[in-house]
């Protein structure tokens, strides 16, 4: 996956996107918006994406609750630490 990433070249990403929110702006000004998005809507969109990251990288770490896991995180520990 990382190296797929490393392939991406992102600034044409940032190019559209770019041009997109420049065009965008310009409609906007002279009224009639592009995007049918109101600044509420686009606040719960980000909110509802930041709680999604937020709970996917919660629950993608190691979290160990039971007994066995802890003591298998130790033991890992220990073994890393080459202490075994």
């Amino acid at each position: 996956m990382k190296e797929q990433l490393k392939k991406i070249d992102n600034k044409w990403v940032r190019l559209v996107v770019l041009i997109v929110v420049f065009v965008n702006t310009g409609f906007t000004i002279v009224g009639t918006p592009l995007l049918p998005f109101s600044n509420e809507e686009i606040v719960v969109g980000l909110t509802f994406a930041a709680d999604a990251a937020a709970m996917t990288w919660a629950y993608w770490k190691n979290n160990s609750f039971t007994f066995a896991a802890k003591v298998a995180d130790d033991h890992l520990k220990q073994m890393k630490e080459g202490k075994q």
